[in-house]
């Protein structure tokens, strides 16, 4: 945020921090703090934010936009804020219906197969023949 001084991989240890402290991340992706080996160290200023994507090594974030305010953007270019993570869920929910249209088409295929076999058993058993 305006004020804060963001500063990453200085040193032997990929951490970054903010005003001097270390920042806890366990969202990050693969626990990959920098993902591209990128230092930076920088002021930011007043009505302006320096933001990370949580998948470091596929994100282009503020660490890429250096010559642009430093990377950083305008607060009242912000319009939400990420509280809640559902691709968990919309996972769960996927494979159950994938799961039940399968079921469906299993239970479909068997049903034919068991109508197939009959026909067949029908019309090659031996109908009765009369001599004479």
């Amino acid at each position: 945020m305006g004020g804060d001084e963001v500063v990453c991989c200085l040193g032997t240890v990929a951490r970054i921090t903010v005003n001097g402290k270390p920042l806890s991340e366990p969202y990050v992706a693969r626990g990959d703090v920098d993902g591209v080996h990128k230092k930076y160290d920088v002021k930011v200023p007043k009505g302006r934010l320096f933001l990370l994507g949580d998948n470091r090594a596929n994100a282009m974030d503020s660490r890429f936009f250096a010559s642009d305010h430093d990377g950083t953007v305008a607060e009242s270019a912000v319009r939400g804020r990420v509280t809640d993570d559902r691709t968990t869920a919309v996972g769960i929910v996927s494979a159950a219906i994938g799961g039940v249209v399968l079921a469906l088409v299993g239970i479909g295929l068997g049903i034919a197969a068991f109508v197939v076999r009959r026909r067949k058993a029908a019309l090659v058993a031996p109908w009765p023949v009369q001599q004479g």
